[in-house]
């Protein structure tokens, strides 16, 4: 089984951008950050849902 690419997530983009004041940075990151919300879904829930996998797997041993 090969592992997909890791994608780069926009929280540091978003943040950088806010922390920016610039509008024009953070609207290409709000661009971004819903192109990827688009492709790959609700990333916060498959990271709990990846955890209580990795639980099971651990019990198992």
């Amino acid at each position: 089984m090969s592992t997909p690419p890791i994608r780069m997530l926009y929280g540091g983009a978003m943040t950088e951008a806010i922390a920016s004041g610039d509008l024009s940075k953070m609207k290409e990151a709000a661009a971004a950050a819903e192109t990827h919300v688009a492709a790959h879904g609700d990333v916060a829930s498959m990271l709990e849902t990846l955890k209580v996998e990795i639980a099971k797997a651990e019990a198992k041993g």
